[in-house]
């Protein structure tokens, strides 16, 4: 049984979901009998012509094994939404994709149909079955993605999670951002415009979510950073038993009372 069967008969009760991190920003979740993907970065594309980018580790699921019943991408960044993800993806009839503007435009090109993508930016809604997903503003990191987009999923059993997307740290990324969702996705590495450890920490108190766990550090050696750095400041800032540095691939399950880690 290959990962991605595993991922979908994982057994979760009523009041759980789970979280499987991909590695960089790509997260796998489930819950109320729906499975979303968000921002899975599956091949080595942004590394041609540019080996300083190269993966630091093989991908841990196969693009045509991937599915889903949400896929969701935040922008059109390579790492973000990555052709070589896309292309060979299978269910792209049956799979909603849910994404900002230029993005979608993007994943038609790479043949989605456009029946299936729906355009959703910051202070837009939109229902799938037992989600309902909202867009959260962000602010880009470069000019050729201007509309990024976060996503707050919140699952008809309460569970939820917002997904920051890449963002500068920002006072208006802070106000607009959704108040005490119940697990927050932030990316740690300090780079091209995206929040530093103490920034990432500092964002997760302004949220207040049940759990914070850091992203985009991991896979390229030129776009890394310590993890370890990030559960200091969490400490510094009382946030030690919010703050979950995440194992790739290993689920992370939470109901409305605690969560539990898989070995």
């Amino acid at each position: 049984m290959c990962l991605m069967e595993k991922i979908l008969d994982f057994q979760l009760s009523p009041s759980e979901a789970a979280l499987w991190w991909l590695g960089q920003a790509g997260y796998i979740i489930r819950s109320a009998d729906m499975t979303i993907v968000i921002d899975p970065y599956l091949s080595d594309s942004a590394a041609q012509g540019a080996p300083e980018f190269s993966r630091l580790y093989p991908v841990p699921i196969e693009p045509a094994a991937l599915r889903a019943d949400l896929y969701v991408v935040t922008h059109d960044h390579l790492d973000h939404l990555d052709p070589e993800t896309i292309i060979p993806y299978r269910y792209k009839d049956t799979t909603w994709f849910v994404a900002p503007r230029q993005a979608a435009k993007k994943l038609i090109e790479l043949g989605v149909p456009e029946k299936q993508v729906v355009v959703l930016h910051a202070n837009e809604n939109r229902e799938f079955g037992s989600i309902e997903i909202s867009g959260v503003f962000a602010i880009p990191t470069s000019i050729d993605v201007l509309d990024t987009t976060g996503y707050k999923i919140q699952f008809s059993n309460g569970r939820s999670v917002y997904h920051t997307s890449d963002t500068e740290y920002h006072p208006l990324v802070l106000a607009a951002a959704p108040k005490k969702p119940e697990v927050m996705l932030v990316p740690i590495n300090g780079k091209w415009g995206n929040p530093n450890p103490e920034q990432a920490v500092l964002f997760a108190k302004t949220v207040e979510p049940r759990f914070v766990q850091p992203n985009h550090y991991d896979l390229m050696a030129l776009n890394a950073e310590n993890p370890e750095i990030f559960q200091w400041y969490c400490g510094q800032y009382d946030l030690a038993d919010r703050c979950i540095t995440p194992v790739r691939m290993r689920p992370f399950i939470w109901n409305d009372q605690d969560y539990r880690k898989l070995s």
